[in-house]
């Protein structure tokens, strides 16, 4: 029987270099189109944080751990290419189902 919830929810969270905001934004956005069509992807979204109004961050929910390493090995040379538009490197936090 299918999962009917992510096991795993992946949090990123991107500091954008000064004056890069818009262009990051528009460049992640288009990232989660095609994470959303990753197998194992229960879906994506880019959000903006309330407290922190400069950050942007992308919550992703996947199916198992499996999943989620495959999309990153996939991923990794598009998701170094954020680094231009970004202050520092990528936060990531990924929460597991207990």
């Amino acid at each position: 029987m299918p999962t009917e919830h992510a096991s795993i929810v992946r949090v990123a969270r991107f500091r954008p270099a000064s004056g890069q905001r818009d262009a990051l934004l528009t460049r992640v956005q288009g990232a989660v189109d095609g994470i959303r069509q990753r197998e194992g992807c229960f879906g994506a979204q880019v959000c903006s944080v309330r407290e922190d109004p400069e950050a942007i961050v992308i919550i992703s929910r996947w199916s198992n751990q499996a999943a989620l390493d495959q999309f990153l090995s996939d991923s990794a040379d598009q998701r170094a290419g954020a680094a231009a538009f970004t202050q520092g490197p990528v936060a990531t936090e990924t929460f597991v189902s207990v």
